[in-house]
């Protein structure tokens, strides 16, 4: 879905390598620091040394409704064997929104708040929600896709396992 300015919904999903600045390949994630639901700062680097999916949503987007229920059961599988996930709130307003949310869904994956969403457009090219990033330990991306369609999930699991050197 792309980011609502007048309420439009569109799904724009397409696997790739994720884009720079410069409109080609990324080769490292851009470093973050952003707070928990409980104002804790966390930084990329609490997730470094792990596979890790990163993924950009707001709680009232459709896609990331039908999309999360899978990628949390892709976290359940995997998080005991390397994968760290985390999800990021792209629309401030919403983020009281959030806790409710994640009670209703039983959804476990950590989420962050407070970032701007000019500089999230602007840092990591986002678009459309969700928008999932798989960096690998070192902070390097591996996967990037934006929006949703049922499916993409298997993809991204496929990719998570190839990261992990583990079966799906």
């Amino acid at each position: 879905m792309r980011l609502p300015k007048k309420g439009s919904v569109e799904n724009s999903s397409s696997g790739q390598n994720a884009p720079n600045a410069k409109g080609s390949t990324a080769a490292n994630f851009k470093p973050f620091n952003l707070k928990t639901l409980d104002g804790t700062n966390k930084t990329l680097q609490d997730y470094a040394n792990k596979v890790t999916v990163v993924s950009f949503f707001f709680p009232q987007c459709p896609y990331c409704n039908v999309e999360f229920p899978e990628t949390q059961k892709i976290y359940e599988k995997y998080k005991d064997k390397g994968l760290s996930m985390v999800w990021i709130n792209v629309l401030p307003e919403q983020e009281k929104l959030i806790a409710p949310w994640l009670e209703e869904h039983r959804f476990t994956v950590p989420v962050l708040v407070g970032a701007a969403m000019d500089s999230l457009s602007k840092n990591y090219q986002i678009k459309a929600t969700p928008t999932n990033y798989l960096v690998d330990a070192n902070g390097k991306v591996l996967y990037y896709v934006t929006g949703y369609k049922p499916g993409d999930e298997k993809l991204l699991e496929a990719k998570i396992a190839a990261a992990l050197n583990t079966a799906p």
